[in-house]
This record gives structure tokens, sequence and C-alpha cells, in this order.
């Protein structure tokens, strides 16, 4: 058919098409294909970036349809050929054409532009390629043309699909994003009638209490109506799984990942749906890695970022800055650079921020201590403080010494906030009224199995005692549902403090020790009936190893983690220490990890590997092997904590059972030295 007998239907048909093909490449393909393979670096989850992309590439499609429909004859043609050439060099430039420019972060004032003119020579080649290819198309088969255009549209929008929907499945894990943020709102703020404060102290063992005690013997004048449990057993020997545990009743057990696992916890009902269904308003101020998507409907001070007015705004138009940095040619993609910080950019500006103790007293102090509200019954007040985790910053009257303090200090500073707020409630006709715990999330010395715990329940006014009842910290749920409700026998133990007064010294109580390094990691379950607690007396009855103890082949391309999920630690077969939940130390002359590749594709010659790096607490030269062959030589300093860790392996090094092992040598420090703190690492190929 000529062109100038084409009727609207035809035009459209073809312009429809040609429309969705750019659409679906730049409007929707480019984001969500960015947001699935380097979501680490972005707080929303992917459902919410589906929404401004179904708002966006919906309108887009509608208003290319029209655009390229409307125009008859050569306008129609050129419109066309125009929007097929720039859809197709969008393609080939976001698929093929990239490259790293030398760092791993979109900030363009981090980028020498200067030093790539070759490369922006032959990129700007490619495009002009791209563009010419419809033309010609056009004036070689002018009766074909349009059939051979849509059916290359269509044919690439399907390799599109099948490559992302290869993406989601190799990184569903991570797109369920944990986008809450704990908020400091109401954190001084207590209700008229009935206040439960909980003060959580990081690793404050048993022993530093009674230390404290001893150097302070008015404190237990002070701490009137309180029962110390001193033979009171933590959860867990580390945040990690027993602050989620103290919380929701929930054991973490390396059988999932940790941020599936947290999120599975909010979402199960706990104490705290029995708290909000009794009209109690819950807080609770600790970092936000320890809780899930669920808590946001259960503790009032957890809010999700991406539900507030204005996120999906910010969320789709520095998703599409990032997509259009992605997808513009060498020449054009200075005008979009971005830094990925603008992500997290979006959030309230009283975010939580934990082990900031010294601030939370001055805070206090500034507001004049608590202030107390009749729109709630009834309020529960859960706070986190470093207690005597290292570095020890605080003084003995709660201020903060940049030089470092002492344990001793440090403790000393913790009680003197926690006494100061105590003394506020006495002042306000409070206290009596009030219960509070003052305990740890674990001990620190041995397996960390021995915290402190003290409670005041509520119309408690005598003198402080000490009791020596079989306790856990595994308690905790069930004494707090019991201060609303008689009916707390399924929630947690089952068990109140006050219940475990009444039990027998054959009690079981259960402790989860979270140990171990590289794939050696794991989560040791010990089990007590006596009234002894030592490590020698607790009995292991089980381990559960990270990924189950499985060694997975690696996919090339995946995103594994040295943070709380510990996706890496497979792979680690020495070098490696336990983690922490937000990185991983290499700590010696010597790492090793052994990965077995799924899948290398026919007549690759490099692959790249790129570490995560948080922290180099060495300036060292580092030697990196793989099986056997050198392939990194320098030295790590603030470049690399800038940039990350980069090099190439040549496809030829790897064995032929697809077996690749790297080894990372520090010779020049001494044995026993942390060197390098990572939280991810990929291996792809360009």
């Amino acid at each position: 058919m000529e062109d100038k007998h084409l009727t609207l239907k035809h035009r459209f048909a073809f312009g429809t098409v040609i429309g969705v093909f750019f659409c679906f490449t730049l409007l929707v393909f480019g984001p969500l294909s960015l947001y699935v393979t380097g979501n680490d670096e972005m707080w929303f989850s992917f459902r919410s970036l589906m929404v401004p992309v179904i708002v966006v590439a919906s309108a887009g499609m509608i208003l290319m349809a029209l655009i390229l429909s409307l125009p008859k004859g050569a306008i129609h043609k050129l419109l066309c050929c125009l929007v097929f050439g720039v859809t197709l060099g969008l393609y080939i430039q976001c698929g093929f054409f990239n490259i790293s420019y030398g760092s791993g972060v979109l900030d363009g004032s981090q980028i020498a532009w200067k030093d790539y003119t070759t490369y922006g020579a032959i990129d700007s080649a490619m495009w002009a390629a791209c563009l010419a290819l419809p033309f010609a198309l056009y004036m070689v088969f002018k009766r074909s043309w349009r059939h051979i255009l849509m059916t290359a549209a269509v044919f690439i929008m399907v390799l599109q699909i099948g490559g992302l929907a290869i993406n989601i499945y190799q990184n569903q894990n991570t797109l369920d994003k944990l986008s809450h943020e704990v908020t400091v709102d109401g954190m001084y703020e207590l209700s008229e009638k009935d206040n439960t404060l909980v003060f959580v102290l990081g690793s404050m063992d048993a022993s530093y209490y009674q230390t404290y005690l001893h150097d302070h013997p008015d404190a237990k004048e002070k701490l009137a109506g309180f029962t110390e449990y001193d033979n009171a057993l933590s959860a867990g020997s580390d945040t990690l799984e027993s602050l989620p545990a103290m919380l929701t009743g929930n054991i973490y057990k390396k059988d999932t990942r940790y941020t599936e696992f947290i999120n599975n916890a909010w979402n199960r009902r706990n104490v705290f749906d029995t708290l909000d269904s009794s009209g109690v308003d819950a807080r609770i101020y600790a970092d936000d890695k320890y809780f899930g998507n669920g808590a946001v409907r259960k503790v009032e001070n957890i809010v999700d970022r991406a539900q507030d007015p204005g996120a999906l705004v910010v969320i789709g138009t520095t998703m599409y800055r990032y997509t259009m940095y992605n997808a513009m040619p060498h020449y054009l993609k200075r005008l979009f650079w971005m830094s990925l910080s603008d992500y997290s950019d979006f959030k309230s500006n009283n975010t939580f921020s934990p082990g900031n103790d010294d601030k939370l007293f001055a805070d206090f102090e500034a507001q004049k201590g608590f202030t107390y509200s009749n729109d709630y019954d009834a309020a529960v007040r859960v706070y986190h403080l470093k207690g005597a985790e290292k570095p020890y910053r605080l003084t003995s009257d709660g201020k903060k010494d940049t030089d470092g303090t002492t344990l001793t200090k440090q403790v000393e500073g913790e009680f003197h906030i926690l006494l100061s707020m105590l003394d506020d409630l006495k002042e306000d006709g409070k206290y009596d009224a009030a219960r509070v715990f003052i305990t740890a999330d674990s001990g620190e010395l041995e397996y960390g199995q021995c915290p402190l715990l003290l409670y005041k329940d509520k119309g408690e006014k005598d003198a402080y005692r000490v009791d020596h009842s079989p306790v856990s910290l595994l308690d905790l749920p069930a004494t707090l549902a019991s201060t609303v409700t008689d009916d707390y026998k399924g929630i947690g133990t089952g068990l109140s403090f006050k219940d475990a007064e009444n039990a027998s010294w054959n009690r079981r109580r259960l402790f989860y020790r979270n140990t171990g390094s590289n794939a050696d990691s794991r989560i040791e379950e010990y089990k007590t009936n006596s009234d002894a607690i030592g490590a020698e007396d607790l009995r292991l009855v089980r381990e559960y190893y990270v990924n189950g103890g499985k060694i997975d082949n690696y996919v090339l391309g995946s995103e594994l983690t040295f943070t709380e999920d510990e996706t890496a630690a497979m792979y680690c077969k020495e070098g490696f220490g336990h983690t922490n939940g937000w990185r991983t130390i290499i700590n010696g002359r010597s790492a090793v990890m052994e990965i077995p590749i799924e899948k290398i594709p026919d007549h690759l010659e490099d692959l790249h590997a790129y570490f995560s790096v948080l922290n180099v607490y060495e300036e060292t030269r580092c030697i990196i092997t793989a099986n056997g062959e050198e392939v990194f030589d320098d030295k790590l300093g603030s470049s690399t904590r800038s940039n990350g860790l980069n090099f190439l392996i040549p496809t030829s090094a790897i064995d032929t059972d697809k077996k690749l092992t790297l080894r990372f040598l520090f010779p020049d420090i001494p044995e026993e030295t942390d060197i390098i703190a990572l939280t991810s690492f990929k291996i792809y190929y360009q």
C-alpha cells in the first residue's frame, strides 16, 4: 500500500506499535530493570515503583500513539522512523554499550568525562547507525518497511520482557523492600494514666551492672520498687536475634534470609497486636533493621516512607532520572548525573538514629523531660540504647566524648541517663503508677547469656529486691501482654516474669547463640533445665547453619551480601569474620572464597568482580588471585572505600568444573588485623 493511501486506522496501528516500543523501553523496562539489578541502594519496594511506572508509561503510550498516528504522509514516516531509531539506540545503550566510568557511584562530579573521548566517539557512531537504520529500511523496502520495523519492535520487547522476568526471578528475595522508617515521634510523650517503659541496653552483662552497684551503692535506693532477676537468661547472644525475639517472640534460625525473617515476624500476630487492640499507644525506638513492614500497622512511630504524601513523585522522578542517565548517549549523560543518595534523602527529618544516647539525653533535657497526653489511656515506650557496646563514647554524666572513654564510664553514663529519666517521672508523680523494665539485648561475657534484668511493676513501692527465679528474656512479650490482658498464654513463652517467679528450677529455658564465621556461620540452640546458666551449664541441642549448610551455584550478575542476610557467607572459606548485621570484616593476612558458577556464556573473555566496601581499616597492599592467577595488586585506601574493590577475572583462569577460588592476600600486615569491611559482592559480564 502506498503511503498516500494510508488510512488513520493503518497509521494508528503502526504508530501505536512504535510508540509502545519507545515507552516500554524507556518508561517500563528501563526503570524496572535498573531497580531489580541494583535495588540495594534504594529504600522503596518494587511494588512502590510500579505505581509511577504504570501511570507514566500508560500516559506516555497514549500520547505517543496519538503523536505518531495523527500526522499524515512524510511527517508520519519521519516521526515513526525517528522514534524507532531512538528506541533502538536506547535498547543497545542500556543493554550493551554502557561502561562504569571507573566509578560505582552515579555522581557526574566524580567522572572525568574528558578521559572517555574514544568511547564517546564509538558510542556516537552506534547512535548514528541506529538512527539511520529505519530510514535505510524505508529507502530499500518501501512496501514492507513498516512490517519490518513492527516485527523488530515486538521482537525486542519480547527479549526485554524475558530478560526482566529472569532478573526478577534471580532477585525475587530483595524486591519486597522494607521501606519503613522509625521516627522519633512521641519519644518523650507518655499517657496521663498508664505507662510502661522498656529500656533495652546493648550488651549490658549482668556482671557489668554488679560492678556499677558496687561503685554506686545508692543506686538501689534510687531504684526503689525494682526487682533484680539475677538468674535471667538472654534470648540470644547478639542483637540480630535477641531483640526481634524479645519484641515478637520469633527466633531467627538462619533457615531464611534475615530480612525475610524479620518481615514475617512482624506480619505474624504478636504482643503489639494485643497492645494495639487494647488501645495502647506503643512506640519503639530502635534501628529499622529490626522491623518488618508489618510493624507499620502495630507501632505508632514506625511509618512507611513509600506511603508518605509526595513519595511516589520522588520515587518516579528520581528513578526516571537514573534511567535517563543510563539510557542517554555518552555526551548527554552529564546532563542527568545524580547520586543514588537522592533516594535516601526522601525521609522525614525526625528519623531515629540508634546509638546516639548522648543526643537522646540532650533532647530529653532540652524539652524539660516527659510530657503527658490524654489522647490515649495507656502508653508503651521501648528504647534501645547503646549500653555497653563498643566503642565507648559516653562520659559519666551522659555526654559524648569523641576521643573515647572506658567501659566503666560508658555504663555510668547509661545509668545517669536512665536514673535522670526515672527522676523526671518521680517529679511528675508518675513513677509509682508506671511499669519500668531495665534490661539488655544480651550479656557480653562468655556466650552473652547473662543479661541485666530489672523490673518494676505498677504500684510497686517496696525496697529494691533480688529474685533468683528462672526468668528468660523470651518472657518479655508475655509480660508486656499481661499489662493489658489475662489471656497471654499464647504469646511468646506464655509466661510473664511474675509467672516465672513461681516456676520450678526444672523449667526449660532456651538460648540462641549467633556464632561462627565464613560458611560456618550458624545459630546454636542451647537448653538449660536448672538454675545454672554458665556457658558450661548450657547444653547444645541443635545447630542452624546459614543457607541450611548448602552451597548454591552462583548465578553471574547476582548481588550477594555480607550484611544481615549473609548470602555471600556460603562461599567464604577462611578470613571472613562474623557479620554484625551491617558488614563482614576480613581479618588477618589472607581470606579465601570458593565460588561454583552456575553458567559461563561461551566465548566470554573476562568477568568483572565488584566488592562493595563499607570501610578500610588498614591501608595496605592487597593481592587477589583467581585460581592461582593474579588479577589484582594495589593498595587499599580511601579510593577503595569510595569506589569499591574492582577487578577483572579472565575466564581462562576458571577451572573446567566452573569453580572459582578467590584468594585475598595482605602481605604487609601482621596477623589478626582488621583490614576491610565488605557489604556485598557481584561477579558479572558486559
